[in-house]
């Protein structure tokens, strides 16, 4: 993680996401959305150990973002196929989320 995040940083990624479409806002949502899931309990395997670190000093997030988070990866997922497969682990772990 080469620049500050935080809770508003990453809704604004997020919501780029939906707002913006591409490839560009796509694998920065996805990296923001993997903050949400693992501060929510919910880490990727592959978490680098400064966002390890990110996560577990910053507490639980917003619910607010949690749900953007999943709208953000549903607008992502909808790019392409190649989006959608990617997708599938994240998508069902911020759900686990959103369900709690």
């Amino acid at each position: 993680m080469n620049e500050p995040v935080d809770w508003t940083s990453l809704q604004e990624t997020l919501a780029a996401a939906c707002d913006r479409p591409s490839d560009e806002t796509a694998e920065q949502a996805v990296r923001a959305a993997e903050l949400v899931a693992a501060t929510s309990g919910e880490p990727p395997e592959d978490l680098s150990a400064d966002e390890r670190e990110w996560a577990e000093t910053h507490g639980i997030p917003p619910e607010e973002l949690v749900d953007l988070a999943c709208r953000s990866m549903k607008c992502v997922a909808a790019l392409s196929g190649d989006w959608h497969e990617r997708l599938n682990d994240l998508r069902y772990r911020l759900g686990d989320v959103a369900a709690a």
